[in-house]
């Protein structure tokens, strides 16, 4: 259990500034995390601040982890009164409301997790172009291995640096939102901030109450508390209310909701416990936030968008299905016994550590590996020259087969017998070159993803061959690995059938099916009509935008461009 520990206190410091908690709590908050968490919980990060130009404003609500299905669910049922005020009665066509217009279809990038997929939504690029792979990741041209999100690893040093020292914004190769807008943007929460002129994180006692929390979370037999995860996003809101207070509304302001992820994959009925959350949490604070921009006068001319980032997947809670970092019976040990040298599990390792042939990264329903040319570090410590691609022959295929016979037949790690859905590889190209797609390992040869799916169809793999190209094939596409591994999961499985990469957990996502995939996207305007802001969102993204589509749908309602990604 102290993988899960990690992950989920890697993620509450990494999406809700915990990182200063964390070190207060032990006693070693550097002076640059207490100067953010300091007066009002806020940063100003651009001296001075863009002015505030007026109407058209976009106000736009991030949810982590809220898929369509629950979120349109809640709302018919007449369980979030304060959205569906705001969106008004829904019309006889279906998403289309009296002031709002929900976007049908819209399905989250790959892997559906949320350090990448917020990147993704915040800049309108793929993974092959952000340079942000997934919750954590190797960067095989620096040898470094990124873990914002830990999953695989337990140390919290570079989710730290998401607040004291901006690791998002220099691991982005792509302009964000914020820098695209140039408008003046405010930024609640999210650990993407880079070109904003202001961030509000919330305050420290909140976040410490959750590290509480989290320390007993799933080794005990005390019932999870949604309280703490409430905490961090209702102070979020309070904090933001005083930054309005003190500069006024902006342009552009993105309010993150981390909590209702966070406790989604703790929660002992992970799908109706986040449809209570978001009837008794999420809405209120929606409702707080809109009022705010009633009373300052800003709500007519603010049109609101509210999107997510993936949705969740029930999993069973045990060994079995829970594909973990370390152990004899884990992911790596089979590449030990295909004979890698496995990189320790740990952000940054020593110095006589650095010998290993082979990374594993890991994003819930997919695990990312890496393999070295082995030609380069033959012996124990010798250092492998990862700049270079790996052989295909000598490599990669290798470690692809002995997965795909696991998985089949339980050959060389009997635990993984039935775990794989699917295996892919592709030709390595080195850093610096366009990266090329992923194709399936059919257990005999390579096969193009369109080819495999035309004679093996997978209708509930959701637009796999185009979403699998975006995160593989282009500049940065070699940091989703050299062979990509995807667990059995999915809802249309029975629940005993579904795995992922991660320690125990009663819910997660990141995979192609519908319920990891599918999110909401909103668009209302107290001043618009549903028809007229369904005519606005298809002239600036199309009629069946994707999560990509986030970025350039602003930019539009903001009057600074767009155009379908």
């Amino acid at each position: 259990m102290r993988r899960w520990i990690g992950w989920v206190l890697g993620a509450m410091l990494a999406l809700a500034a915990g990182a200063y908690a964390y070190l207060k709590l032990s006693g070693n908050a550097p002076e640059e995390l207490a100067e953010l968490m300091g007066e009002g919980g806020e940063q100003v990060l651009r001296q001075p601040m863009r002015p505030a130009r007026g109407a058209p404003r976009v106000l736009l609500f991030a949810l982590d982890g809220v898929g369509e299905g629950e979120l349109n669910t809640v709302l018919r049922a007449g369980r979030m009164p304060h959205l569906a005020r705001l969106l008004g009665p829904e019309t006889a066509e279906p998403g289309v409301y009296r002031h709002a217009y929900a976007v049908p279809g819209v399905l989250s990038i790959l892997p559906s997790s949320t350090f990448p997929a917020w990147a993704s939504a915040f800049t309108g690029e793929p993974v092959s172009r952000t340079g942000i792979a997934g919750n954590e990741w190797f960067a095989r041209e620096e040898a470094r291995f990124y873990a914002p999100i830990p999953g695989s690893v337990t140390g919290h040093e570079h989710t730290l640096e998401l607040y004291s020292d901006s690791l998002a914004g220099r691991a982005l190769r792509v302009p964000t939102l914020y820098e695209r807008a140039g408008v003046r943007s405010y930024v609640s929460l999210s650990g993407i901030f880079r070109g904003a002129d202001l961030v509000t994180v919330p305050d420290a006692g909140a976040l410490g109450d959750l590290a509480s929390a989290l320390a007993k979370g799933l080794t005990s037999d005390e019932p999870v508390s949604r309280e703490v995860y409430a905490e961090v996003d209702s102070t979020s809101v309070a904090t933001l209310e005083e930054a309005v207070r003190r500069h006024g509304v902006a342009d552009l302001q993105v309010v993150y909701f981390p909590g209702v992820d966070l406790f989604t994959h703790v929660a002992p009925q992970p799908l109706p416990d986040q449809m209570r959350y978001l009837t008794e949490v999420i809405d209120p604070l929606i409702g707080r936030v809109v009022e705010m921009y009633r009373r300052a006068g800003a709500l007519d001319g603010t049109y609101v968008v509210l999107v997510a980032d993936h949705g969740h997947t029930p999993v069973p809670e045990d060994d079995r299905h829970s594909l973990q970092a370390e152990g004899g019976d884990e992911p790596a040990a089979l590449l030990e016994r295909a004979g890698f040298r496995v990189r320790p599990f740990e952000v940054e390792v020593d110095e006589d550590e650095e010998d290993f042939q082979a990374v594993l990264a890991f994003q819930g329903a997919f695990a990312y590996v890496y393999l070295a040319d082995r030609s380069t570090c033959p012996r124990p410590g010798d250092r492998c020259d990862w700049r270079r691609p790996p052989r295909l022959d000598a490599d990669v295929l290798p470690v692809a087969r002995a997965f795909h016979q696991a998985s089949a037949t339980g050959a060389g790690l009997p635990a993984l017998r039935g775990a794989l859905d699917l295996v892919f590889a592709r030709p390595p190209r080195a850093p610096g070159e366009d990266a090329l797609p992923f194709q399936v390992w059919d257990g005999a040869r390579l096969v193009p993803v369109e080819a495999y799916l035309a004679a093996h169809p997978r209708p509930d793999l959701l637009e796999l061959a185009p979403r699998l190209e975006a995160l593989s094939a282009g500049p940065y596409g070699h940091r989703a690995g050299d062979v990509l591994l995807l667990a059995r999961s999915g809802l249309e499985r029975p629940v005993g059938e579904r795995f992922y990469f991660a320690a125990e957990y009663r819910s997660w996502h990141g995979s192609p099916s519908a319920q990891d995939s599918r999110i909401p996207l909103l668009v209302a305007h107290p001043g618009r009509s549903g028809g007229q802001l369904r005519d606005e969102v298809r002239r600036a993204v199309g009629e069946r935008p994707s999560q990509l589509a986030v970025t350039p749908l602003v930019l539009a309602l903001l009057g600074r461009g767009g155009g379908a990604p």
